[in-house]
């Protein structure tokens, strides 16, 4: 392994990098590659001050209502807090989950991002205030976002990954870190069950059910159907289909997945992409070995054979052409999802304002939360405009905290205390604080006055009393061609 430091602290009001890069303290994933499918590891102490996991206090964040407003943004590229860049070459897509997972047994943060036609692994030691980067893949066929690895913290004591290209043959790439390294790339070909020609695999969303991890893969009739693991990701055998919705276009639809690593996995889809389709917006969930609809009610009897149920057999929660907050909305599309403990769903998605341009749709950001009874769905801001020249829906997307419901996180160009302002085009992060289950929600600036864009906040479960919020900071110009940092906040030390 080489050696470099990864990372640093970016204070207030600082300006972050430059060239559209974000991050200090030199290139923290510099070294020769290593062989094809082999573990590449770069570490350095990094810098001092790091957090202190075991510090926090009752109270920090159980409930930030009533909301008061605090931050007061100044200078270039303000953020509050003390801005950390966890990979300072770095990028993911939104549809495999989780891409970053707290390890509370090691007080490590697991982050996992893609450049350069490689896979990486960031360990983050949050005593440390530092990290190592491991490389569990250099041989993709090309840099694309779409490559980012699912994370789960395994049953054992390790990590599992697994992650795919974006359609381009049929592997799905695994691999398995076992305390003290990760083991070289394995391939699960897919050849065998119907994957070939325009039909190829792409992502991956692994999550327990039990003691066995299942993973939803876009795979065959471009339909999600999932690898199963009962060894916690050292191998993996096929399972069954989800949905067995007709293609349209180039893919049959897209789906969040959120599970609670115990007995179920939530899932949110969409008929199509928004691009060749007006899509609604479609809910259910795996539990007991069949799939159901948000009441509960049984659409599919057994999850794991290849016999599926149209995606419009299950819970209809936004249909297109419907207005929420007096805007009517259609092609719609999904970007996170969380079922939080008490049983409440939520998620946040995006849609094209009714009659907008084609070209360059007036896109919104939207909210939906399920009491258990019903859907209610709830307008956040405008989007902005695409992000590059051929994903007309592309936007800065949002993140909910999976472990307080009253939290969120949006990016977008506009201020949605007003939904005006494009503030030079450059995406912010905002967080939303709702004191009425969703209905409406109060905001507060997270970055200020950027000169690169604040793209896809995450934040990956914790606990009720510290929280991570992580994102994509520099320049986005296609899903192949990106300089962007993985950066973010730690609350609650």
């Amino acid at each position: 392994a080489t050696g470099g430091s990864v990372g640093g602290m970016v204070g207030s009001g600082g300006i972050v990098g430059s060239g559209g890069i974000a991050g200090s303290g030199g290139l923290g994933v510099t070294g020769g590659l290593g062989a094809t499918g082999g573990v590449e590891a770069t570490s350095g102490a990094g810098p001092t001050g790091g957090v202190d996991p075991g510090t926090g206090g009752a109270g920090a964040h159980p409930s930030e209502c009533p909301f008061s407003q605090t931050a007061n943004p100044s200078g270039d590229n303000w953020v509050d807090g003390d801005l950390i860049t966890f990979n300072d070459s770095g990028g993911w897509c939104w549809y495999q989950d989780e891409r970053a997972i707290m390890d509370t047994d090691t007080n490590k943060l697991i982050i996992g991002s893609v450049q350069n036609s490689s896979v990486h692994v960031v360990h983050w030691d949050l005593y440390a205030g530092s990290g190592d980067t491991y490389t569990i893949d250099n041989a993709l066929p090309y840099t694309d976002d779409h490559n980012v690895p699912s994370l789960v913290k395994t049953k054992d004591g390790g990590y599992a990954a697994m992650w795919a290209g974006h359609r381009n043959d049929c592997y799905s790439r695994h691999s398995y870190f076992d305390g003290s390294s990760w083991s070289a790339k394995s391939n699960f070909d897919w050849s065998s069950h119907g994957c070939g020609g325009e039909k190829l695999i792409t992502y991956a969303n692994a999550w327990y059910i039990g003691d066995t991890i299942y993973s939803y893969v876009r795979s065959i009739a471009t339909s999600p159907n999932f690898l199963w693991s009962d060894d916690h990701g050292r191998s993996w055998t096929f399972g069954g289909r989800l949905t067995s919705t007709p293609r349209i276009g180039y893919v049959a639809g897209y789906y969040k997945y959120w599970g609670n690593n115990q007995d179920r996995i939530d899932w949110l889809g969409t008929e199509a992409h928004p691009r060749g389709h007006d899509n609604n917006l479609y809910h259910g969930y795996i539990q007991d070995g069949k799939i159901h609809n948000s009441h509960g009610e049984v659409i599919d009897g057994d999850f794991a054979d290849r016999e599926a149920n149209d995606i419009t057999d299950y819970t209809k929660l936004f249909s297109t052409g419907s207005s929420v907050g007096g805007v009517a909305l259609n092609h719609a599309w999904n970007a996170d999802l969380v079922r939080y403990d008490d049983g409440t769903i939520a998620a946040i998605w995006t849609a094209r304002v009714v009659g907008s341009s084609r070209d360059d749709p007036d896109k919104r950001l939207l909210y939906a939360r399920f009491d258990g009874s019903n859907w209610s769905l709830t307008y956040l801001v405008r989007g902005g405009s695409k992000l590059y020249s051929s994903e007309q829906d592309y936007t800065g997307l949002g993140a909910l905290d999976p472990d307080n419901s009253e939290v969120i996180y949006i990016s977008t160009p506009y201020d949605p205390r007003t939904d005006e302002g494009d503030f030079n085009g450059k995406k912010e992060i905002w967080k939303g604080v709702t004191c009425d289950n969703g209905a409406s929600f109060e905001w507060i600036p997270v970055t200020a006055n950027s000169t690169m864009d604040n793209l896809r906040p995450i934040v990956p479960k914790w606990d009720k009393i510290r929280r991570a919020l992580l994102w994509m900071r520099g320049t986005y110009s296609t899903a192949q061609i990106y300089e962007t940092a993985i950066v973010g906040l730690i609350e609650g030390q």
